[in-house]
């Protein structure tokens, strides 16, 4: 199972003060110094063999390659980078396994959609039996006539009043 990475923010001023902050063609080596990033990706690959080659990555198709790999799939630069994960099984069969954004130089791990409707449904089951709590605090059983409204004094007597009011009209 794949660590839990929602809960971290990454950031490397050093690397970022180094490069010149992050532009198109730098953000995934940025990435790949995240913990993040897997380094048994086809990227990762591709770096450590064509490292000290003149030919360099560029030349090299990821796409002909089966594997991870990471891939910028939306930017705004310099402020904003989305970088997806993807499990690539032929050159046309891709399945993404998830995805990453990088916000004026901090990285995070986007929460994947379970985990969101998980979370909002757990809220909203709290706020329900929150609701319930309140009602059965101003409820009272009877055996013989069930539940009914406890009411206060000046409930009761707006109720009569309103009742009596009812009966003047009729």
């Amino acid at each position: 199972m794949a660590k839990e990475l929602t809960a971290i923010e990454w950031r490397s001023d050093q690397w970022l003060f180094q490069f010149g902050g992050l532009r198109p063609d730098n953000v995934l080596e940025y990435f790949s110094q995240s913990p993040f990033w897997d380094s048994s990706s086809n990227n990762a690959i591709l770096k450590m063999q064509t490292q000290f080659n003149e030919l360099q990555q560029a030349s090299y198709n990821l796409a002909s390659m089966v594997g991870i790999e990471f891939a910028v799939t939306h930017q705004e630069p310099p402020s904003l980078f989305i970088i997806t994960k993807f499990r690539r099984s032929s050159p046309t069969k891709i399945v993404s396994l998830a995805v990453y954004y990088i916000v004026d130089g901090n990285a995070y791990e986007a929460p994947n959609l379970y985990s969101i409707i998980s979370t909002r449904m757990l809220s909203s089951i709290k706020k329900v039996e929150e609701a319930f709590e309140v009602a059965r605090k101003h409820s009272e059983f009877h055996p013989s006539i069930g539940y009914s409204w406890k009411e206060t004094t000046e409930q009761k007597n707006a109720r009569k009043a309103a009742l009596k009011e009812k009966e003047k009209d009729s």
